[in-house]
């Protein structure tokens, strides 16, 4: 941790694990610490009593854990005086939920195929890092604050993404919810910025560098192929 943060005596414990993951709360506050610098400005020489994580993972992260957590102070005035921000952990869970759902046997798909849904996993997810922390810059598009990543290193090292709770910015459209026109031209906009910078900047940042990505997608669209058929029975919209 930094100087300054080492000088702040939080009276939580440091090393308790966060919603059972290998993050700890001090890793957490480290990043807020150095990287969020709304947290900065708003907490930054806040002592911390308190730090719990709740798992919001439903219809807001696919192939991934997303853990709100929040940091309470010593000196927090109200209820509402407190911190979030947002864990993205890669996980399987969704996958395995699906296969029940779908009567899908992934362990076949990966026998007939030679591929490990977990290397798929840790591809997507690197691809994600990567994205967040070399690509935004380029875009000039809006984005969610990314603070700190890291790679997932299977049977070795959980990977995340630390990154700004968008409760109150963003949301996640449900299935029979729509955009209206203004909003669509919005998108339309800023897509073509999107490409303008790219297409304008000078490609050896970029071109051919990440090509994983594409065969990345390629085998994750093949392994839901096979569970379309259940789902479309099972919703009852063929």
């Amino acid at each position: 941790m930094t100087a300054a943060a080492k000088e702040i005596h939080d009276v939580v414990d440091v090393s308790k694990s966060i919603y059972g993951t290998s993050f700890t709360v001090e890793w957490l506050l480290d990043s807020l610490r150095k990287n969020d610098k709304i947290y900065q400005k708003l907490h930054g020489d806040k002592a911390v009593k308190e730090v719990t994580a709740f798992d919001v993972s439903g219809g807001k992260g696919f192939v991934s854990r997303v853990l709100r957590c929040t940091v309470k102070f010593v000196d927090s005035t109200s209820e509402k005086d407190v911190y979030h921000t947002i864990l993205k952990i890669p996980s399987m869970e969704c996958m395995k939920e699906a296969k029940e759902k779908c009567d899908f046997d992934i362990d076949n798909y990966e026998k007939a195929n030679n591929k490990n849904t977990y290397i798929i996993l840790a591809e997507f997810h690197k691809l994600e890092c990567d994205f967040y922390n070399n690509i935004t810059k380029i875009l000039d598009v809006p984005c969610p604050k990314v603070f700190k990543t890291r790679e997932l290193i299977l049977k070795k090292e959980e990977g995340v993404i630390h990154m700004e709770d968008l409760t109150l910015r963003g949301k996640v459209l449900m299935f029979f919810e729509n955009i209206n026109l203004t909003q669509v031209k919005c998108v339309i906009r800023h897509l073509a910025h999107m490409h303008k910078n790219i297409l304008s900047i000078n490609p050896e940042i970029w071109h051919g560098k990440y090509l994983n990505a594409q065969e990345a997608s390629a085998d994750f669209a093949q392994l839901l192929a096979p569970m379309e058929p259940t789902f479309l029975k099972k919703s009852k919209r063929e």
